[in-house]
């Protein structure tokens, strides 16, 4: 049987570190299709705003066990502002207030779907059964 001891690296003091790393690939990949000089998914991008920063704010929602939702939620939309400024100074790209309220729109509704879950667990074995 692994201690707790033995099983640091696969989670962070009791926090799941591989939703921080999924999170920084995220942003990563973010910035990497920012920097391209022209839009790679023209009449879907907004879709894929609130897909990316739906999920970035999952994984950091996991990530700190959900013990700070608002530094989350105002994290992910101050993300999703940075983005957005940081394409304007792109010569072939312009920042689109649009993206950013979809982008800071889908962090605040899972932001606050998850508040709401809150203390929910769906486990077979906490039923009141």
């Amino acid at each position: 049987m692994l201690t707790k001891r033995e099983t640091f690296p696969a989670r962070l003091a009791g926090v799941p570190a591989w939703s921080f790393l999924c999170a920084g690939v995220l942003v990563a990949q973010i910035f990497a299709l920012a920097s391209v000089p022209y839009e790679l998914f023209e009449p879907w991008d907004k879709l894929f705003h609130a897909l990316a920063y739906s999920a970035l704010t999952l994984l950091l929602w996991i990530g700190t066990d959900g013990r700070r939702p608002a530094l989350v939620v105002v994290g992910v939309m101050a993300l999703a502002m940075f983005d957005e400024l940081r394409q304007a100074a792109i010569p072939a790209r312009s920042a689109d207030l649009f993206d950013f309220l979809v982008g800071a729109i889908a962090a605040g509704a899972t932001g606050l779907v998850l508040s709401k879950n809150r203390g929910r667990t769906s486990c077979a074995e906490s039923s009141a059964r």
